[in-house]
């Protein structure tokens, strides 16, 4: 007889409540939080480390600590141009439209 078991995590959306990213600038970040459970035959039967919550962009993947400084600084104040893909007028720190979704550079 043998067992397969072993420790592995797993990723748990704390709040559905869509934040703006600081990098994209799409309002697709949530909170999470990974935990490690312990599985034998791939089913998780208990949770052995509780992790800690941080907010992750859904769009460029990204977690709140992985963001440079300079994102985090602010870059959110500066000066509004357009998109060139659809016109709409958003932030120049955004990377992608929030509209289109299209990359706001060209």
């Amino acid at each position: 007889m043998f067992l397969i078991g072993g420790v592995t995590p797993k990723m748990k959306v704390l709040d559905n409540t869509p934040r703006r990213c600081p990098v994209c600038g799409l309002h697709q970040a949530y909170y999470k939080r990974v935990d490690h459970y312990f599985n034998l035959f791939f089913i998780p039967i208990v949770r052995v480390k509780k992790g800690e919550p941080f907010i992750m962009c859904e769009r460029c993947e990204k977690a709140v600590n992985e963001f440079d400084a300079e994102d985090r600084s602010g870059r959110l104040d500066v000066a509004p141009s357009t998109c060139p893909h659809c016109g709409k007028t958003l932030d120049e720190s955004f990377r992608y439209c929030p509209y289109c979704g299209k990359p706001s550079s060209s």
